[in-house]
């Protein structure tokens, strides 16, 4: 799996498939966000802890198919369009900022199946 791939991944689960992590995923987020913070300014290393913590959260597999999904995109991704600078604040910071929003009362929403046959 390539650096820049993990990293998109988890910015696009992070800002628009929030659904992919399970509740207690979501609330170690944090830790993620502190972890990539400390790290060297450099994909790889960012990499590493993204999947290293993937792998700690059941999402190993997640991550490993959405890559693939990927590794041969019809259009470039958002990331290979502007090159993200300083990425141990730039991550971490979009991290954060979902999960904050993500807090809000209402913010995260799921499917109403109050009105499904049983």
């Amino acid at each position: 799996m390539e650096a820049d791939q993990i990293i998109a991944v988890l910015l696009k689960w992070v800002s628009e498939n929030q659904s992919t992590f399970s509740d207690v995923a979501w609330e170690n987020l944090p830790k993620l966000a502190t972890e990539i913070a400390s790290a060297d300014d450099e994909l790889f290393p960012i990499a590493m802890i993204i999947s290293q913590w993937c792998a700690e959260n059941n999402l190993g597999d997640e991550l490993r198919r959405s890559v693939r999904e990927i590794s041969d995109p019809g259009q470039p991704l958002q990331s290979t369009l502007e090159p993200l600078e300083n990425l141990t604040k730039t991550i971490p910071d979009i991290i954060m900022d979902a999960y904050n929003q993500a807090q809000k009362p209402g913010a995260i929403t799921t499917a109403d199946t109050s009105n499904e046959s049983k």
